[in-house]
């Protein structure tokens, strides 16, 4: 079984900085999986603007990497939901400014262009920011998740948001 993994969203996949070897919540839950249905997964690093394609194009036979259920998704691929927390925003712990989700309007929100979580952002931040007299929601679309922290350590980025 061929399984698509973009390793960049520590805890739930990314590569060991000490081995450079595949780890993360998805990379277990998928070793466990093919372990109980006496099968093999050959990882394969996909870019996430590849994964669907790399999907309906069988070059690969699944995707395990944080990916948002969509109906837009929904009408070339199948999801199996095994997580519903869905994306979380996040700060640096020495970041005090930020004690409730309001507390973002009219700071700058990094994630990754390739989701859907700059438009999430943008109409949470239309319903909740700028209806109550606030400024919006600056979204900077980053490179993924490794970008993000890194502009959140370099104070280019306020907060940051992960699925």
């Amino acid at each position: 079984v061929v399984v698509a993994i973009m390793p960049n969203s520590p805890p739930m996949d990314f590569k060991d900085p000490a081995t450079n070897t595949l780890t993360g919540l998805d990379y277990d839950l998928g070793n466990a999986l093919a372990e109980r249905l006496g099968v093999k997964i050959k990882w394969q690093e996909t870019g996430f603007e590849q994964m669907i394609n790399a999907l309906t194009t069988d070059r690969v036979d699944m995707v395990m990497s944080g990916m948002t259920d969509t109906a837009e998704r929904q009408a070339s691929v199948t999801f199996v939901d095994y997580f519903t927390s869905g994306p979380q925003f996040y700060t640096l712990q020495k970041n005090k400014d930020f004690n409730e989700i309001i507390d973002l309007c009219g700071k700058k929100v990094g994630t990754s262009r390739r989701t859907t979580f700059p438009a999430e952002i943008a109409e949470w931040s239309k319903a909740n920011c700028e209806a109550a007299g606030k400024p919006a929601i600056n979204v900077i679309g980053t490179e993924g998740s490794a970008d993000a922290r890194a502009q959140l350590r370099q104070s280019r980025i306020d907060a940051a948001m992960q699925g």
